[in-house]
């Protein structure tokens, strides 16, 4: 599971080299934290593991554009925003909101 964390966190540091990254703030549930980049939004779990969780990202006119269920079971723990339009973005995790973005 280190391995795993560690290879997640090296991958991150590229991103980051390679882009922008806009916002990585904690989320509602401390367990879970919010990275954007240009063209994703990461979300990092600690080794707890999640059994269900909801994605919303959502416009300024709170209209969701963007919806991904994640459980333990799930490998890729991202979602695509390089196709969203320019703009200010909400990332709400189970409902509630996890951070703001610009796109």
């Amino acid at each position: 599971m280190k391995t795993r964390i560690f290879a997640f966190a090296l991958i991150c540091f590229f991103f980051n080299m390679l882009q922008p990254v806009w916002a990585a703030s904690p989320a509602s549930d401390p367990a879970v934290k919010v990275v954007v980049s240009a063209k994703r939004i990461w979300l990092v779990t600690d080794e707890i593991s999640v059994k269900s969780m909801s994605v919303q990202v959502m416009d300024q006119n709170g209209k969701t554009v963007l919806e991904k269920n994640f459980s333990s079971k799930t490998t890729d723990w991202s979602l695509y925003i390089e196709q969203l339009p320019k703009g200010c973005y909400t990332v709400q995790i189970d409902g509630k909101k996890a951070t703001c973005f610009k796109h």
